[in-house]
């Protein structure tokens, strides 16, 4: 069984959604999570990447057995009771790879210091 849990509070004109998503299964499972909130999602970012969980539709992530993943993200929509719910659940694959997507998100952001881009004239 998966299980979803989620909130959301009105800051201004933001609303803020955490969740968290807790596999009780015996093997790790992808699940799908998908916003109820009839508008935009905005979620997390790295930079100007969003957290690579996300896509224009929703949050996939893998679970392992037992665990429980918290996620959130913001919407200018009002809120409303129930504002997560599950569009999928599979089994995982144990040879899944990391897409380029995941990949790049996980870098450190890198830029040279002030000492090498100073010139000396």
């Amino acid at each position: 069984m998966v299980e979803v849990e989620a909130t959301c509070e009105r800051h201004e004109d933001v609303t803020l959604v955490q969740a968290t998503v807790t596999n009780t299964r015996s093997t790790p499972q992808t699940i799908r999570l998908r916003s109820r909130l009839e508008g935009p999602v905005w979620p997390p970012r790295a930079g100007s990447v969003a957290a690579p969980e996300w896509d224009d539709s929703g949050w996939t992530g893998t679970v392992k057995p037992g665990r429980t993943r918290g996620l959130g993200f913001a919407s200018p929509v009002p809120p409303i009771e129930s504002p997560v719910e599950i569009a999928e659940v599979r089994r995982a694959d144990g040879d899944e790879s990391p897409s380029s997507k995941t990949v790049l998100a996980d870098l450190e952001e890198w830029a040279p210091t002030t000492d090498v881009l100073s010139r000396e004239l």
